[in-house]
């Protein structure tokens, strides 16, 4: 009789295992869902990678404060531009959806981050831990937990770069190369040795290129609609902060499209001042060039409206 009832027992046991719902995946729809939000940060694809939060999701990045995926997206991108590349590893990675007691669905990530700086080429291996609340297929909540000490160590060391002395004969070298050799010779390949790869680029305070092919691109805008462009009398402060102004001439004749309108054969002559400034490996990473636009369009016989 007693065999009987722990034999009953046993089968109750199991049956009621066999109706229990299921707790523990590994895999599933929220699953890939992260897997993608991975790969869409990797790429810097921000608009998929926003796709899978709720419109009121919050993220939790080391912190009690909870920041909205736009503002995550902010950090992020103003973190990266101090990256070379970077990533999650593929053969480390740790996945799995779990719903909790209260019916709720976590999926919890384990990897590490690694990531190659500008500047100082430093390497940062950082073990992460993401953990995310998903309600109707969407993440509600994201919580990061990570070690910020190599990262902001790391930057420290760019920083510390950036602010290195430049020699002034070296800087004036450099310009000599931008403007002889790219805009009067229009040779974008000596680029290379002269431009950042993060050079930023405003023109009277209009952001205009954030890397070296898009200065090329925005170039070639005026060698196309001035194929005689002509930077002349360049007059150059001294170096100060690592940055040099230049005050500078550019004469050209309008034999090609500019801006939409078609050529007027006119020739124009207008004056403007740059300012350049260097990193600590001695190349130009921002530039802000000011100049008078509405005597350039008078010139070519047009108007601004």
């Amino acid at each position: 009789m007693k065999k009987l009832s722990l034999l009953m027992l046993a089968v109750a046991l199991f049956i009621g295992c066999q109706n229990a719902p299921q707790r523990y995946f590994e895999e599933s729809p929220e699953i890939e869902t992260v897997k993608a939000g991975i790969k869409a940060y990797e790429a810097q694809d921000w608009e998929s990678w926003k796709a899978n939060f709720a419109d009121t999701a919050k993220i939790y990045h080391n912190s009690s404060k909870g920041f909205t995926p736009d503002e995550t997206m902010g950090n992020f991108k103003q973190m990266l531009a101090n990256i070379d590349s970077y990533g999650f590893s593929e053969n480390n990675a740790e996945i799995e959806m779990i719903v909790d007691d209260e019916g709720k669905t976590w999926v919890n990530y384990w990897n590490h981050w690694r990531g190659t700086t500008k500047v100082t080429n430093k390497e940062i291996n950082i073990p992460v831990h993401l953990t995310l609340q998903f309600i109707d297929g969407k993440i509600v909540n994201e919580f990061a937990y990570y070690d910020t000490a190599p990262i902001e160590n790391a930057f420290a060391e760019i920083e510390k770069v950036n602010s290195m002395p430049l020699e002034e004969k070296e800087a004036n070298a450099k310009i000599d190369v931008f403007v002889n050799e790219f805009l009067n010779k229009q040779n974008a390949a000596v680029l290379d040795d002269v431009v950042a790869d993060d050079y930023i680029r405003y023109m009277n305070d209009v952001k205009v290129a954030e890397n070296p092919a898009e200065l090329v691109s925005g170039m070639e805008v005026f060698f196309k609609a001035f194929p005689d462009f002509k930077i002349t009398n360049p007059h150059r402060s001294s170096l100060a902060g690592n940055s040099i102004f230049v005050h500078w001439e550019m004469t050209g004749t309008n034999t090609g499209e500019f801006d939409g309108m078609p050529a007027t054969g006119k020739k124009v002559k207008i004056s403007g001042l740059s300012r350049i400034h260097f990193n600590g490996q001695g190349k130009v990473d921002e530039e802000n060039v000011f100049y008078d636009q509405l005597s350039l369009m008078q010139q070519l016989g047009k108007s601004l409206n």
